[in-house]
């Protein structure tokens, strides 16, 4: 007589999928507390720089769930998606075209060794900005910069390695104290045709992994100055050396609004310009909406430009 087999089922393991789980929780808890990493190091500053990259985990936790299919998988797929996209999500919205603004704001770390300098002014000047703030004009391809810019504006003001153009005239510059030994911000009032604006050109100090309190504590004296500063119009542009999503830049934000969170239309990365990965180059204000916010083309430079256009509230 012949015994009949049957194959055992195998049984369902309540914990299938607590690896997904487990990684997503912890990922979504880094993205919602990551301002507590610690500095040492610079883990801070890099984790921060590249803080949308992290999104390719999700990518590594949507691989788990789709392995270990379970509901314990799924959360842990949703959870961090939900974290991410509620913090990211906005900025990838696309801009609505608003109609001309009242006026735009370009900003452009030039760097010290540009190869085509002349090339460079005049992409920003075919975009027909009303100001312009350039960083590192000290270098010769710098100097270059600033004659092409003094032939296309008519008022202009330089401090050291800063330096501003406008289609409006502007007070003498008065310099912001950074705390550093030379001048690497200043301010001056733009008498536009909506009034007057304030406007800061500012570079931060350079920062590297494990060294970034000369950059912070310049961060945290611009704010000071900023809050005190009674005018009811002002822009903020420049090289801030510091990414929208490092910590260090609630000092200046969200006191201040950034046109590229305001506008819109991706993350706007500007640094390095061969392939950008953070955004160090900004356009804060207040008393202001933003219309538009631009990343022009790679130039000759390690950043790239920031083309904003913003209306007057």
């Amino acid at each position: 007589m012949n015994q009949a087999y049957s194959t055992p089922r195998r049984k369902h393991s309540p914990a299938k999928g607590i690896t997904a789980l487990i990684f997503g929780i912890l990922y979504a808890a880094f993205l919602l507390l990551h301002n507590l990493l610690p500095t040492r190091m610079g883990i801070a500053l890099i984790l921060e720089s590249v803080l949308p990259w992290t999104g390719v985990f999700l990518a590594l936790v949507l691989l788990m769930f789709l392995i270990r299919f379970s509901w314990l998988s799924a959360i842990g797929f949703l959870v961090p998606a939900l974290v991410w996209t509620g913090m990211f999500g906005p900025a990838l919205l696309p801009n609505e075209d608003s109609g001309d603004p009242d006026l735009t704001v370009a900003t452009h770390n030039v760097g010290a060794r540009m190869p085509q300098p002349t090339a460079a002014a005049q992409n920003i000047v075919d975009r027909d900005p009303d100001i312009v703030t350039i960083q590192e004009l000290e270098s010769l391809s710098g100097k270059i910069i600033h004659k092409e810019l003094d032939s296309s504006f008519e008022h202009s003001q330089v401090v050291d390695t800063i330096g501003v153009w406008s289609k409006w005239p502007m007070s003498e510059p008065e310099e912001v104290d950074l705390g550093l030994q030379w001048p690497r911000a200043f301010a001056t009032t733009i008498s536009t045709d909506h009034g007057d604006v304030r406007f800061y050109a500012v570079h931060m100090p350079s920062v590297r992994p494990g060294h970034e309190s000369m950059r912070n504590a310049a961060l945290r004296r611009l704010s000071t100055t900023v809050e005190t500063d009674g005018a009811e119009h002002v822009i903020i542009a420049g090289d801030f050396n510091t990414a929208s999503t490092d910590n260090n830049m609630e000092t200046l934000v969200p006191s201040l609004k950034d046109s590229r969170e305001e506008a819109r239309g991706g993350f706007g990365f500007t640094w390095p310009a061969k392939f950008p990965v953070t955004r160090l180059d900004h356009v804060l204000y207040r008393g202001f909406d933003a219309t538009s916010d631009e990343v022009l083309e790679r130039g000759s430079s390690d950043h790239r430009a920031v083309l904003a256009g913003l209306n007057l509230k």
